[in-house]
């Protein structure tokens, strides 16, 4: 399985120290020139540390930049007009990418997320990816609620009943499978 972020989930994940998760649940991970602009560029700039994990990600192989083609991403411009939605130019291009290479889309926007799904791609978001590596024993569960505490502690913004909708799956999600 394959996926295309955007900025938000990369830079949560590896703000989180984090990132590796998405070597657990995806064979191939890429982000757009866009998005390593703005994840890495402008972070390495101002000093982030996350900027860092993920140059290094690059670095090491596991995660590619590529560009999407200009007639994708003027269909996503279109989608958008129609939707009443303007993305920034890295949901823009990601949603471009995932569309043409029919690959999972992740993303904290709700705007990439809903032109993402009405262009038919698989749109998910960082609780997701969270909750798929407790499942998978990749994390414990008390993990990923420490996480998702420290990225709403850090400015992530998710309504109260996305919250609490998590903290309930991740209640359900039986012993067995955090204990692999």
């Amino acid at each position: 399985m394959s996926a295309v972020l955007d900025a938000g989930p990369l830079i949560w994940l590896a703000r989180c120290s984090l990132l590796d998760l998405l070597k657990h649940g995806y064979t191939y991970i890429m982000i757009t020139e866009a998005v390593y602009h703005e994840a890495v560029i402008a972070g390495l700039e101002k000093d982030y540390v996350d900027a860092e994990t993920i140059t290094k990600a690059i670095e090491e192989g596991w995660i590619t930049v590529d560009k999407p083609l200009k007639a994708d991403i003027d269909e996503v411009k279109q989608v958008e007009a129609e939707l009443g939605v303007q993305l920034g130019a890295g949901e823009r291009e990601s949603v471009a990418f995932a569309k043409r290479r029919n690959e999972t889309f992740l993303t904290n926007d709700e705007d990439a997320y809903t032109v993402g799904k009405y262009l038919g791609i698989e749109s998910r978001g960082i609780l997701y990816v969270l909750l798929e590596a407790v499942k998978n024993g990749v994390i414990e569960k008390e993990t990923a609620g420490k996480a998702l505490g420290e990225m709403l502690n850090e400015g992530l913004w998710l309504s109260p009943e996305i919250v609490h909708l998590f903290h309930k799956k991740l209640g359900l999600l039986n012993k067995t499978q955090t204990e692999r």
